[in-house]
């Protein structure tokens, strides 16, 4: 056989839209005698294929019947050795995930150059679809590509990928998205941690899931993700959640919500009243709020903010606190009276129709925090704002709820009442340099519990206390 006469390509055809493709890739494809494509590459790229090209179809796609390797490289040699042009046409880049190593090693021992042409990679193109960069200097110092299809000795070490706390990005991994997601959790990872699957990236019917870690699988289940889909897997996963609140508020100001926005009155002139208490506890609240006597309105959420905090953030890192618990549990909004004309958070408050409650630095100094913040003791002069504030509101809310119920033969409140006491359902979480806590009283906590108590996290301990 005369190697000279023969070309060989390796190609990568991108994550699935036909313009993401490469010029050269498009390029290479026309001169092809004979093109090889898997099971995920997209129809319509062939059309770059010349018309009298050879198509032969040899399916890959994990966790399916597919064409065995051998099989596959048998075949590309047989036409090689024809003197036949071949074109290998993945899905994605040949090089990740696609045993694109093997065949060019293949082909070499048999004394065959190989262009290699790359592609876009899915487990970039795929997040970059939600807004999902996969490093970011606010959530992850690095990336990880992983395969979530091997198992028993194949497994992934997950502990060890959990200890690099970098972005996890897994391919192949929805058939055993539950097994994978017990294992993060089992290794320490935050039940709390985002997580995105997006299915036929770039694709017209792609779809996408965003859950906490420990909602993810069962979130995935109920939504029919299948395959292919790509697994993103660390706080860069929330930017997905940020892009969705500020397309959901556009639209809004834009059109169909525009109704929800009158009705819950314009946060620029701060439609609210303030009372004051014996305890120097402030409620704002907000015109048109709808009555609040819901029995599933028993989350108090605390929160510490910089200034300018936008309400799109404040949004985000509150639904990221949040994990398994629904919005719409959320009872009141709580933080310390230095906030009280912090533009995002009354707006925040205002969109959703939320009360906002404000402290005291006396009132949060009394409040225990489990890891003080060097930050929140310099700007605030206290230890911490988020946790002491949803436990205050908590209390607040038992306190009123005692009121309530109080009638003349039984007037006696509980305030050290285990069943009255407040506690932290949700710990310090941090999200553009917002802290969020969550808390309700003992006796609300059946009523708050989410699809997954197990939920309740603490903070990693590079976040603050604020």
């Amino acid at each position: 056989m005369h190697a000279a006469m023969t070309r060989a390509w390796l190609i990568g055809a991108g994550p699935g839209d036909v313009e993401l493709m490469t010029l050269k890739a498009t390029r290479a494809l026309a001169q092809a005698d004979v093109v090889l494509v898997d099971d995920l590459v997209n129809p319509e790229v062939l059309q770059f294929a010349r018309g009298d090209a050879q198509v032969v179809y040899v399916g890959k796609r994990g966790g399916h019947p597919s064409t065995p390797q051998a099989e596959i490289v048998a075949q590309m040699l047989a036409y090689l050795r024809a003197g036949r042009s071949v074109a290998r046409l993945k899905g994605g880049d040949p090089f990740v995930f696609g045993r694109g190593g093997e065949e060019l090693q293949a082909l070499h021992a048999e004394g065959i150059h190989v262009d290699v042409i790359n592609g876009i990679t899915a487990g970039i193109a795929a997040p970059a679809a939600l807004g999902i960069a996969v490093t970011h200097r606010d959530h992850a110092q690095g990336v990880v590509f992983v395969t979530g299809h091997s198992a028993g000795d194949g497994e992934p070490d997950w502990a060890a990928l959990v200890a690099t706390r970098m972005t996890l990005v897994i391919y192949m991994g929805m058939r055993r998205l539950a097994d994978i997601s017990g294992a993060l959790l089992a290794a320490g990872m935050s039940a709390a941690t985002p997580c995105a699957a997006i299915e036929a990236a770039t694709r017209p019917e792609q779809r996408h899931v965003l859950a906490p870690l420990g909602a993810f699988a069962a979130a995935v289940g109920r939504a029919g993700l299948g395959s292919p889909a790509i697994v993103v897997i660390g706080g860069v996963a929330s930017l997905a959640l940020a892009r969705e609140v500020a397309d959901d508020t556009a639209r809004c100001e834009e059109g169909v919500g525009r109704e929800g926005v009158e009705q819950f009155g314009d946060a620029g002139d701060a439609a609210h009243s303030a009372t004051g208490d014996h305890s120097g506890m402030q409620t704002h609240t907000y015109a048109d709020t709808p009555p609040r006597d819901s029995p599933t309105r028993t989350l108090s959420v605390g929160i510490g903010c910089r200034a300018n905090s936008a309400a799109t953030d404040i949004e985000t890192a509150v639904r990221i606190a949040l994990g398994a618990y629904a919005f719409e549990q959320i009872g009141t909004v709580a933080t310390i009276d230095s906030k009280a004309h912090e533009a995002g958070l009354l707006e925040f408050c205002a969109r959703h129709a939320l009360p906002l409650q404000l402290f005291s630095r006396a009132q949060i100094a009394a409040m225990p925090v489990a890891s003080p913040s060097a930050a929140a003791q310099a700007h605030l002069g206290v230890d911490g704002v988020c946790e002491p504030c949803a436990l205050l509101a908590a209390s607040h809310a038992a306190s009123s709820t005692d009121a309530n119920n109080a009638t003349p033969n039984n007037t006696t409140s509980h305030p050290a009442d285990a069943a009255h006491s407040p506690r932290l359902l949700v710990r310090k979480t941090r999200h553009a340099g917002i802290t969020v806590a969550i808390a309700c009283t003992s006796n609300a906590a059946h009523d708050a519990a989410g699809p997954n108590p197990a939920a309740t996290h603490r903070a990693p301990p590079n976040q603050d206390s604020r």
